[in-house]
């Protein structure tokens, strides 16, 4: 089943509420699947969101999110919920502002470097330790 992309609907949406599917291991972590969500995969050269799903009065935390191929949005979290759990996710909203703000400012560069050096974007990945240093 696929996970509804709250994200497409309202990209400043940071608080949800929504229902695990699917706990499963995948590649040695714990992942959840959401029925619905607004954490942002990695995807298009934007990086994942960050936060946390709150469940029988725990904090979560959601490490990094990816898109299956199948539609699901994998939530890798700290430790598994079962399956009918009900939670409240909250994004990370300052990492996702910074992210948003960092892959538009990209497409403008890249649209000056088309039109005044007929240069294209070939790729842009800019890793963890790149953006930190970037913001310290």
């Amino acid at each position: 089943m696929a996970t509804d992309r709250l994200y497409y609907h309202d990209s400043f949406l940071y608080d949800f509420d929504a229902q695990v599917i699917e706990a499963l291991e995948h590649q040695g972590k714990t992942a959840i699947v959401l029925d619905r969500t607004a954490f942002y995969p990695t995807s298009g050269g934007q990086v994942y969101d960050l936060g946390t799903l709150a469940a029988d009065g725990k904090q979560i935390a959601i490490t990094e999110v990816a898109d299956d191929e199948d539609g699901r949005i994998l939530h890798f979290a700290s430790e598994p919920l079962a399956i009918g759990t009900q939670v409240h996710g909250s994004v990370d909203a300052a990492r996702r502002r910074d992210h948003v703000q960092q892959h538009t400012g990209q497409h403008v560069l890249s649209a000056a470097f088309i039109r005044l050096f007929n240069m294209p974007t070939v790729s842009f990945h800019m890793g963890e330790e790149s953006r930190r240093k970037l913001h310290h």
